[in-house]
């Protein structure tokens, strides 16, 4: 396993203590993450709080530090307002900022988000897409505009379509991570308990952490194809269970009551009670036990 740290929705808006808190963290390893810069950012949904954001004059300077530290920065996005109900090519989520967009109305929004990182020296070359949805129109202007990668996909290695890098980000939690992945972070949305897993996690594996780094990546990636597609699809299948199950608290109690670091043990436990669950009866069983 190998893995890349995201920050998403890095804009003067955000809370600067929740932030300093994941940096803090980031610091103390030795990560050097990609951060998503929302160049025009008029998302109030991931604004902090009015007296905890960083005057203008102190976020270029925090920008202008994570740089000179090596941080990667993505552009993520334009606006981050969501546009559409289309979910993209990797069908995670029902909205996009850009996906079901014609390839002209991509095109002038991706540039024009370029052109505002530009103007403050930040030359990225790689994508982030809020709410990880975009289609091959955003593929295809991504590439015309010189970027050469995006950090997604729900493949376990990278891979090449359209002439873009992927770079795996499989939403997947720590202790699902393998291949080459990428652990996405929302520093505005992480309370000290969030804050505290990142550090253990770091501390246990901060030696398959890997910065972004496109000759490396590049090397290592396949041409997307019906092996990849399939995957993808596979894995997208095995993250609606998840959410399905997150979402329905009888199958939740059910899936918490049953884990256990062994895997053999979990799946006796699983097996044994399934027949419970199913009847209705998983409910009537003393879980104090």
């Amino acid at each position: 396993m190998q893995y890349m740290v995201r920050l998403d929705d890095i804009t003067p808006y955000m809370d600067r203590a929740k932030f300093a808190a994941v940096k803090a963290v980031l610091d103390k390893y030795g990560i050097r993450p990609v951060i998503g810069v929302v160049p025009e950012c008029k998302d109030k949904s991931i604004y902090g709080a009015e007296d905890k954001r960083y005057e203008e004059a102190e976020y270029i300077a925090l920008i202008e530090e994570l740089k000179d530290n090596g941080w990667v920065i993505a552009q993520h996005g334009t606006e981050h307002v969501y546009k559409t109900e289309d979910s993209g090519l990797l069908g995670i989520n029902p909205f996009s900022e850009f996906s079901g967009l014609s390839y002209e109305e991509q095109y002038d929004k991706l540039k024009r988000g370029l052109n505002k990182l530009n103007e403050a020296g930040i030359k990225p070359d790689l994508f982030m897409a809020p709410g990880h949805s975009f289609d091959l129109n955003t593929l295809k202007a991504l590439k015309e505009l010189g970027f050469k990668a995006l950090t997604d996909g729900l493949y376990n290695n990278p891979y090449i379509r359209e002439g873009i890098l992927f770079v795996p980000c499989t939403l997947t939690a720590y202790s699902r991570l393998k291949g080459t992945d990428t652990v996405c972070l929302h520093p505005n949305m992480m309370d000290e308990n969030d804050v505290a897993e990142l550090d253990a996690f770091l501390s246990e594996h901060r030696n398959e952490a890997i910065c972004y780094d496109y000759e490396k990546l590049y090397a290592m990636a396949k041409e997307y194809g019906p092996l990849i597609s399939s995957a993808e699809a596979n894995a997208l299948k095995m993250r609606q269970k998840r959410d399905k199950a997150a979402n329905s608290p009888k199958l939740s109690n059910y899936l918490v009551y049953t884990n256990h670091p062994n895997r053999v043990i979990k799946m006796i436990k699983r097996v044994f009670l399934s027949p419970l669950l199913l009847t209705g009866k998983f409910d009537d069983i003393d879980k104090t036990k």
